[in-house]
């Protein structure tokens, strides 16, 4: 390297005087969008899982937190927190069937495990027939909201893909080009 080697104490260190960097803009504009969106009259754990999402749609390069999608989000936010309660009560249930059983090994009180809560069989006019517990088909009808829900606000990666700007269809040069 040709010239003169440079004098490091001679460097004044940039500070930060400037005011807010634009990281902190950015949280600071997100916080704000979150808490001016939030619905009004929803529960502590549904407002926990508003946050947590809100947070994500209301980045710049998501720019999915608007008014008009506010209640699909506030219904996403209830049907996850109702999923989780739901399955959190099912492994509940099937712990307490798999204690008794423990206790009690001689006799069949009920399932001893996930698979023997979720199908259970009964004995009917048309003979042993195999069902699902309620508590299961609530699960699954939460789950099919919540996985539309997950669609309509491209929570996914193959959602979010249909959602990005400028993908148009076939059709948009065509049109274009005979306008």
């Amino acid at each position: 390297m040709r010239g003169r080697k440079p004098n490091l104490q001679l460097v004044t260190p940039v500070t930060s005087d400037a005011g807010p960097t634009p990281e902190q803009e950015r949280e600071v504009m997100i916080s704000e969008a979150v808490r001016r969106m939030r619905p009004r009259g929803i529960d502590r754990e549904v407002m926990r899982e508003w946050n947590r999402v809100a947070r994500m749609l209301a980045d710049p390069t998501v720019d999915r937190l608007k008014p008009r999608f506010v209640d699909v989000i506030a219904e996403y936010c209830r049907a996850t927190v109702r999923l989780r309660r739901l399955r959190a009560y099912f492994e509940e249930l099937v712990e307490k069937a798999a204690m008794v059983a423990i206790e009690k090994p001689t006799e069949k009180v009920g399932p001893t495990s996930a698979i023997e809560a979720e199908i259970h069989t009964t004995e009917g006019r048309h003979g042993e027939q195999l069902k699902s517990h309620p508590l299961v088909a609530q699960i699954n009808e939460t789950w099919r909201q919540w996985r539309s829900m997950v669609a309509m606000l491209g929570l996914s990666p193959a959602d979010e893909r249909n959602l990005i700007p400028g993908q148009g269809d076939l059709f948009d040069e065509s049109e274009r080009y005979f306008a």
